[in-house]
C-alpha cells in the first residue's frame, strides 16, 4: 500500500497543491489583517497554536478531502470540529492507543474502535461522495482525493523528474522494495483510511511545527528579521510570485525550519519493531554479558533526547539555524537529526509537510511582524497538564500589519 501510494508525494505531485495551500494562507492573512483593524490598537495578541491548528485544517481540508473552508472566520465549521475530535489525545484515546500498540488482540476481541461511528460515517461520506461526483462529471483537482482515484485505478506512477531532492535539508527519501507488486484491490474502506490517516498524520504535528516556529520568530528578532529580508529578496526576483520552486530554493528558510525541527520535533519518539536479532554489544563497563534486540521487540528511539544532545549539537538549548548553513550541516552525524524518522518507515509526507510550514511562514511574515507580549512563555517551557506538545499557557504572540 505504501509503495502504490509515494508517489502522491512526489515533488511534482506537492507542487500542484502550493496554489491550494496559498489560498488558504492568503484568507488567514486577510482575516488577520481585518482583526487588526477592528481592534483599538494597531495589534493585536494571538494564541499561534489554535491559528495554526486551523491553517493545518484548511490546508488538509483542500488539499486532501477537496473541501474550500475558512476556520479563521467560520470557527466552529463542521470539519474543524470533526478534525479535532479526531485528533483529540484525550486520556481515553491515549489507552485505546496504547492498547492498539501492545495488546492488539485484546482490541480485536474487545471490538475496541479507533474511531466512533459518527467520525466513520462522516469522512467516508466526504470522501466517496466527491469521488463519485468527480468520476461522474470527469472532474479533475490536484489533491489528494484525486490521486486515491488514481492509485485505485493503478496510475498513479511515479514521474522522472529529477526534483524530489530539492525539498530541503529535514526531507527523507524512500528506500522501497521495488520487488514487491503494487495493491490494486483498493476497497472503498482503504481509500478513506488513507485520507483520513493523512488527516492524523498532518493535522496536529503540522500545526506544532508552526507554533513553535512562530514563537521562535516573536523571541527571537535577529532570526525573524534576516528571515523577512530573504522572502523580500525572493518577491523582488519572482515578481511579488512564489511558488514550489522558489520556495525550496530559499536557503536560509530551510535553515529555520531544519532548526525548529530539531528543537521542537513534533514526534519526540519514534517506534519501531526488530526484524531480526541484534547483538548491541556491552551496555557499560560492568556490564559481562552483551545486550541483543530479539526479533519481535518493540524499539523506541528517543528524537527529543538526541536532538538535544550535546554530543550531536554543541549548545543544544539554543535555537541557531546556523547549524544548518552549507558550511555547518555536513557535520551533523548520521542518524541523530530525525524529524521524519529514517529508513523504509519514515514518514511518507516530508515533503507535503515542510512546503506547508514554509508556504504559511513565507505568507505570515510578509505580512505581520512578530513579537512577545505579557502572555509568552518566557524561557520556554512544555505544558504538563496535557498529552498535547505545546508551551505552558499556551503560544501567545503580539502581531502587527507590516507597512
Amino acid at each position: 500500500m505504501r509503495s502504490a501510494l509515494s508517489p502522491a508525494f512526489t515533488s511534482s505531485k506537492i507542487r500542484l497543491m502550493v496554489p491550494l495551500m496559498v489560498e488558504v494562507g492568503t484568507q488567514m492573512v486577510e482575516t488577520l489583517k481585518q482583526k487588526i483593524k477592528d481592534s483599538n490598537d494597531d495589534f493585536v495578541d494571538i494564541e499561534a497554536k489554535d491559528l495554526t491548528t486551523r491553517y493545518a485544517n484548511d490546508v488538509i481540508a483542500s488539499c486532501a478531502f477537496g473541501l474550500k473552508i475558512n476556520s479563521t472566520i467560520d470557527n466552529n465549521n463542521v470539519f474543524y470540529k470533526m478534525g479535532k475530535e479526531i485528533t483529540n489525545f484525550s486520556t481515553m484515546m491515549m489507552i485505546k492507543i496504547f492498547i492498539y500498540f501492545l495488546m492488539p488482540f485484546v482490541a480485536k476481541i474487545l471490538k475496541i474502535k479507533f474511531l466512533n461511528v459518527k467520525l466513520t460515517n462522516f469522512f467516508k461520506s466526504i470522501i466517496l461522495d466527491t469521488m463519485t461526483e468527480r468520476e461522474k462529471h470527469n472532474i479533475f483537482r490536484p489533491d489528494m482525493i484525486n490521486l486515491l482515484m488514481e492509485a485505485k485505478h493503478g496510475r498513479l506512477v511515479y514521474e522522472s523528474s529529477g526534483h524530489d531532492i530539492d525539498a530541503g535539508y529535514a526531507t527523507v527519501e524512500e528506500s522501497l522494495d521495488k520487488s514487491k507488486s503494487l495493491k490494486t484491490d483498493w476497497s472503498d474502506n482503504d481509500l478513506v483510511a488513507q485520507a483520513v490517516l493523512f488527516l492524523l498524520a498532518g493535522f496536529d504535528t503540522v500545526s506544532t511545527v508552526m507554533s513553535f516556529a512562530l514563537y521562535e520568530l516573536a523571541i527571537n528578532p535577529d532570526v525573524q528579521e534576516k528571515l523577512l529580508e530573504e522572502i523580500r529578496e525572493n518577491d523582488r526576483k519572482n515578481g511579488g510570485k512564489f511558488d514550489y520552486k522558489s520556495i525550496q530554493n530559499m536557503q536560509y528558510m530551510d535553515m529555520f525550519v531544519s532548526e525548529t525541527l530539531r528543537l521542537w520535533p513534533p514526534a519526540p519518539a519514534l517506534d519501531r519493531m526488530c526484524c531480526k536479532d541484534y547483538n548491541l554489544g556491552k551496555q557499560n563497563n560492568e556490564a559481562t554479558e552483551d545486550y541483543y534486540v530479539r526479533k519481535g521487540e518493540g524499539v523506541f528511539i528517543p528524537v527529543w533526547a538526541i536532538h538535544r544532545n550535546p554530543k550531536y549539537f554543541p549548545g543544544p538549548d539554543k535555537f541557531d539555524p546556523e547549524r544548518f548553513s552549507e558550511e555547518n550541516k555536513d557535520k551533523i552525524k548520521p542518524f541523530t537529526y530525525l524529524p521524519f524518522g529514517s529508513g523504509p518507515r519514515n514518514c511518507i509526507g516530508s515533503r507535503f509537510a515542510l512546503c506547508e510550514v514554509k508556504v504559511m511562514l513565507y505568507q505570515f511574515l510578509q505580512s505581520f511582524e512578530l513579537s512577545p507580549c505579557e502572555k509568552t512563555c518566557i524561557p520556554p517551557e512544555l505544558a504538563k497538564d496535557t498529552f498535547a506538545f505545546k508551551l505552558k499557557g499556551g503560544h501567545w504572540m503580539r502581531i502587527k500589519i507590516r507597512p
